[in-house]
């Protein structure tokens, strides 16, 4: 993905599937490549088309699934009775759908949260996990609170809009902002507005507001697991990566050099090369993701 030129970015929706849910609502995916199955879980402002600008390479070796969460992009829009919980139930209707035993997940910020949940309560269908710029903390949960209660007044001021011109500076480094000036600025908030509105964000950031900050919850993670940050994330430092492995008994840590929140973003080939190091990792038995369950 070239973040200087925001019209190259494919977030066309094409001719996806549509799995129900047990709680009478429905998923938009997609699929491309074959091989062993990765399933991409949005955080609250990608939707499922973007993953085909960071999963190209994925793609040509594994099943690589994209969906829309529930209040999200073509997904069923539930409201603000949805519980953060049934992001998980979902994910298991899609995998069971599919006819998956066991994944591999990539996360991305507040879905961190939502592969933790799922790890935990079905450790039998998960191969490995990848969590990329953690909404968790090793500390506690109270942090995210505090931004997701920001998040949520922000929406009371100024709507979606709001949102994106706070995120904007805090997901992107420096060297990207600059290098994509004003053209890139103006074409992302264009694709976050017509993608997210104020309906959706406020039900996303209210049931995210329902998730547990116990630190616990990462030391029950029992699946290999890569915990990947950029070297400019506006959540995590060196020493917090290295204390977020510490919690998970089967994690190794890796900083992608000039990239922020999202490092899928303006460090594809990076964030790429991270995943297929990490998975090849674990066909070959290394002894830093521990012994298989």
């Amino acid at each position: 993905m070239d973040f200087a030129k925001p019209e190259t970015v494919d977030l066309r929706y094409r001719r996806g599937k549509r799995c129900p849910t047990r709680n009478g609502g429905e998923l938009y995916f997609e699929t491309d490549g074959s091989g062993a199955p990765i399933v991409c879980l949005n955080n609250f402002f990608i939707v499922a088309p973007a993953w085909r600008n960071f999963t190209a390479r994925l793609s040509e070796r594994y099943t690589v699934v994209k969906y829309d969460l529930q209040n999200q992009g073509v997904s069923s829009q539930r409201g603000l009775d949805f519980e953060f919980s049934e992001y998980s139930e979902d994910l298991l209707d899609l995998i069971d759908l599919l006819e998956f035993d066991r994944v591999t997940l990539i996360g991305s910020s507040i879905s961190t949260l939502i592969a933790r949940d799922f790890a935990v309560r079905y450790p039998e269908r998960i191969q490995s996990l990848v969590l990329v710029g953690p909404a968790f903390s090793p500390y506690g949960g109270m942090q995210l609170q505090i931004i997701l209660r920001d998040w949520l007044h922000r929406l009371d001021k100024g709507g979606a809009r709001s949102i994106f011109e706070y995120l904007y500076p805090l997901v992107f480094t420096n060297a990207e902002i600059e290098r994509g000036g004003a053209v890139s600025y103006l074409g992302m908030r264009e694709h976050f507005l017509a993608l997210n509105s104020e309906a959706q964000v406020r039900a996303c950031v209210t049931a995210a507001m329902r998730s547990s900050g116990d630190p616990k919850l990462l030391q029950q993670i029992t699946s290999p697991t890569l915990l990947m940050v950029g070297d400019a994330d506006y959540l995590w430092s060196a020493s917090a990566l290295e204390d977020g492995c510490a919690l998970v008994p089967r994690a190794v840590g890796k900083i992608i050099s000039r990239s922020g929140h999202m490092p899928m973003i303006d460090a594809t080939d990076a964030f790429e090369n991270a995943i297929l190091e990490f998975l090849d990792q674990i066909d070959e038995g290394d002894q830093r993701l521990g012994a298989s369950g």
